[in-house]
């Protein structure tokens, strides 16, 4: 039985609509604003209204698995009310796939644009590249500082164990669909497993955290309106979340706050001393690695889908940048 047949059925999603309470009118509009490897985002009109409705591909890796995922980002976003974390709110959640073939979810619509690097003149351009860094920085110890017990979130990870399982878990993945040689991945996940942390603190994790899922406001000065894209939000080390990001920021920019103020500024928030920071940043370059590996051998199989090359080349640049810089890692 197909259970997908086509990503939106407009006229069980009025009647659902309806029944949440949410606009009137028989008009109601879907924009596909996404298209992701997992994951499709669409912009929902009614009358005056406007929602984001958020559901898997039309073809996703696991349904029942891409359902779960959709019911996690669900929960993850609405833990976020009452939080100084910029979010989107959650509003409904739908587990009858007989609506429009699979789980689904709609959010409040944010007016906003997602930053490119470098920064667009409508954010203020690089000027607003110190601002911009200082905002996520805050927003992620914000993050950090969540009592997932509170906050309902406990079954949603296995924090014992965690980094334990990490090189073990990307590694594993790749090699189930690697068919190229990637110099150094093996030094580098060697380096991860001798090197490991000791001791971590659970927390909650967004998993993806960078400038593509952010949402600013369209001005010269902008100001974070919401955190994006909670797919691989889990209960992990938080640790994690500032190593991915603590790599991809630019230091070498001079509108940029330094290392050393960059990490107080999450620390003081999220109530967590870094330990082994340089550790998380290579741990975060080999795990992005793995990740795109993946998407890069589906399109390359996939005769559907567009070919990045691209995507192959940063793998081998994550692996090289992570290389580079396993000497200084200890300084971090």
């Amino acid at each position: 039985m197909n259970l997908s047949p086509k990503l939106i059925d407009e006229s069980s999603l009025r009647e659902w609509f309806d029944a949440q309470g949410l606009g009137q009118g028989k008009e109601i509009s879907f924009e596909r604003v996404k298209a992701g490897e997992s994951n499709e985002v669409f912009i929902v009109k009614r009358s005056n209204d406007f929602w984001v409705l958020r559901r898997p591909s039309l073809v996703p890796l696991s349904f029942d698995g891409s359902n779960r995922i959709m019911e996690r980002e669900f929960r993850f976003q609405s833990a976020l009310e009452g939080t100084k974390v910029p979010h989107a709110k959650a509003i409904s959640l739908c587990t009858d796939i007989s609506v429009t073939g699979s789980f689904f979810y709609v959010m409040e619509w944010v007016d906003g644009l997602v930053p490119s690097d470098p920064i667009p003149e409508e954010l203020g351009g690089m000027d607003s590249y110190h601002d911009i860094a200082i905002q996520l920085l805050k927003a992620l110890g914000e993050l950090a500082s969540i009592d997932y017990q509170s906050a309902g979130l406990s079954d949603l990870g296995r924090p014992e164990g965690f980094l334990e399982r990490q090189v073990g878990r990307w590694k594993g993945q790749l090699d189930s669909y690697q068919n190229r040689e990637i110099p150094g991945i093996d030094e580098v996940a060697e380096w991860l497993e001798d090197n490991r942390p000791k001791k971590t603190i659970p927390g909650v994790m967004h998993g993806d955290y960078n400038f593509h899922n952010m949402l600013f406001s369209k001005e010269k000065n902008p100001r974070l309106l919401a955190v994006l894209d909670w797919e691989n939000a889990t209960i992990g080390d938080p640790l994690m979340d500032l190593g991915y990001l603590m790599g991809t920021l630019n230091f070498e920019n001079k509108n940029m706050p330094d290392r050393s103020q960059a990490v107080s500024l999450w620390a003081d928030r999220a109530g967590i001393k870094p330990e082994s920071l340089g550790w998380y940043v290579v741990m975060s370059k080999f795990k992005l690695a793995c990740m795109l590996e993946g998407v890069y051998v589906r399109q390359v199989e996939d005769t559907t889908r567009k070919t990045t090359p691209f995507l192959g080349e940063m793998v081998v640049s994550l692996i090289d940048q992570a290389i580079q810089f396993i000497p200084e890692a200890s300084d971090w």
